[in-house]
């Protein structure tokens, strides 16, 4: 759920929202309304982007770093970017030239998807799922002026619509067990499920380090397809800055190493100069990302696993140099107490509430009280300013949405790109 909720969002998740108890998403129902909005008919190259963390901050870079190639007719690349979730709105899930939609385009999207779907007649249980909406039609859109597209998968890869494309590239982030009431009770078939994507376009597939078996499963797929392998390094070559997080860093070199490989497989040319300072654009909040509010420093970032919330204090640590207020929203579908336990070395901890259909029962038995996320944050952050210290802001992704909504985050423009162009 994002934080502010547009006219157009019901036609994204009505299927999903009036689906029976029995129903499953379904594929063929995604391909069929995608056929009636067009999505293949202009199809640019694509780079699909699978893992289990870190996606979106390897989809934006990648987005970046293709907006600094040169075609083959010599022009500066336009990219279309398709990822999730949505933070503030949920215009921000499809982007051109790193910059969401407007209000009107997301609007116009909608009604064509209303159109599509309705050309459509519904078959069996199956319904048309919000992330797959999202991909089907903000690709739809987006081909129509982009020369390239990077499409972030919404859950799993062989069962999610980004399997409805055939990308060029592939790019994994770090791979481990989640979501398995979905994608298999292994380790091995989330894997599985997410390699799904590879296909007969793809040449390349760059990835991080992975465990043994899921590096297996990484090669058994490009084999299958003739496809190449790269595994960064653990310290790559990259022209993301130097600042970065180490998690996020690593994410962010896997997009930009992901990008030129795509370049490299049509023939464009990477500017490198360029892609420093596109690179240098990049906005990722919610990620371990910075700002300031009324003159307190705040970070917020979206882990909801107790390594992940550890690695955010870690970095939080080391830019703020004390721990001293956190607001956190971990429900109990999540390792509940695990995570609260990474924010035992702060002098303040407040539970927040950012999901209404979600039960806060094991943060309630923790702390005593859990209020809602607005009203968590506010008391963070006066408890900041009269301590005269920082607040960090830890949790779901709704959440997230939330905290950026009230320190006014600019969500809209994901990068700068450079010498951007007319249709």
């Amino acid at each position: 759920m994002t934080a502010q909720h547009l006219p157009g969002d019901r036609a994204f998740f009505e299927e999903w929202s009036t689906r029976q108890p029995d129903a499953r998403r379904s594929l063929d129902r995604a391909r069929a309304v995608a056929c009636e909005l067009g999505t293949w008919d202009a199809m640019p190259p694509v780079l699909v982007v699978v893992g289990s963390k870190g996606k979106g901050t390897t989809a934006v870079h990648a987005a970046a770093t293709l907006s600094a190639t040169q075609t083959d007719d010599g022009l500066r690349a336009r990219v279309g970017l398709v990822s999730s979730p949505g933070l503030r709105t949920n215009r921000e899930r499809v982007r051109l030239d790193g910059l969401a939609v407007s209000a009107e385009e997301y609007e116009e999207m909608a009604r064509g998807l209303i159109r599509a779907r309705a050309s459509v007649p519904a078959a069996g249980s199956g319904y048309l799922s919000p992330t797959g909406a999202f991909t089907i039609t903000g690709a739809a859109w987006a081909a129509r002026g982009a020369d390239v597209l990077v499409l972030e998968e919404g859950l799993g890869g062989l069962s999610d619509e980004v399997s409805l494309f055939d990308p060029s590239v592939v790019a994994v982030t770090r791979v481990f067990y989640e979501h398995g009431d979905l994608l298999g009770p292994t380790v091995g078939d989330v894997a599985r499920d997410l390699l799904g994507v590879v296909g007969p376009a793809t040449r390349t597939v760059v990835t991080v380090a992975q465990d043994a078996e899921v590096a297996a499963i990484i090669e058994e797929a490009a084999a299958r397809y003739g496809a190449e392998v790269v595994t960064l390094a653990a310290d790559p070559a990259t022209s993301v800055p130097a600042g970065l997080a180490p998690l996020t860093r690593m994410n962010a070199a896997l997009g930009e190493a992901a990008a030129r490989a795509l370049a490299s497989v049509l023939g464009w040319r990477v500017d490198d100069d360029v892609a420093a300072t596109t690179l240098a654009s990049v906005q990722v909040p919610g990620r371990m990302s910075r700002h300031a509010f009324d003159g307190i420093p705040v970070m917020v970032d979206g882990a909801i696993s107790p390594e992940g919330v550890a690695a955010a204090v870690a970095e939080y640590l080391a830019w703020h140099g004390t721990l001293d207020t956190v607001v956190a929203s971990f429900p109990d579908t999540k390792d509940v107490a695990a995570c609260f336990a990474e924010l035992r070395g702060f002098d303040r901890v407040i539970p927040a509430r950012a999901d209404d259909y979600l039960r806060f029962t094991e943060a309630e038995a923790l702390h005593g009280e859990v209020v809602d996320a607005r009203t968590a944050i506010a008391r963070g952050i006066e408890g900041a300013r009269a301590g005269s210290g920082g607040c960090l802001l830890i949790g779901t992704q709704s959440y997230v949405g939330i905290a950026l909504d009230v320190l006014d985050v600019d969500t809209d423009t994901a990068y700068l790109a450079p010498e951007p162009r007319p249709y």
